[in-house]
């Protein structure tokens, strides 16, 4: 890793955390996810897709949201909580 490489990546993850904590003011502040995908997602220079719906190992739906870091944020509706991974999404068999 080149000099200044790391500080490159720590800012990306910044944005992401970022990004995660103003969606989790939102919808503490009662925003529905529709309104946290218009007012702060969409358009995103970090988002990459669109929501897509997808199901926990114990089969709670959820959204995800890929983002240009290989990172995806979620959306547990049941919860209303947001939350970042890491983890590259499961292939259905």
């Amino acid at each position: 890793m080149g000099k200044g490489e790391g500080a490159l990546d720590d800012a990306v993850v910044d944005t992401a955390n970022d990004l995660l904590i103003r969606c989790t003011w939102a919808a503490r502040g009662g925003a529905a996810f529709q309104a946290v995908w218009d007012s702060i997602l969409k358009g995103h220079p970090l988002v990459v897709s669109s929501p897509v719906q997808t199901l926990t190992d114990d089969l709670r739906s959820q959204l995800e949201v890929r983002l240009i870091n290989g990172q995806r944020l979620i959306y547990d509706s049941a919860t209303n909580q947001y939350s970042v991974s890491w983890a590259p999404r499961r292939r259905p068999f």
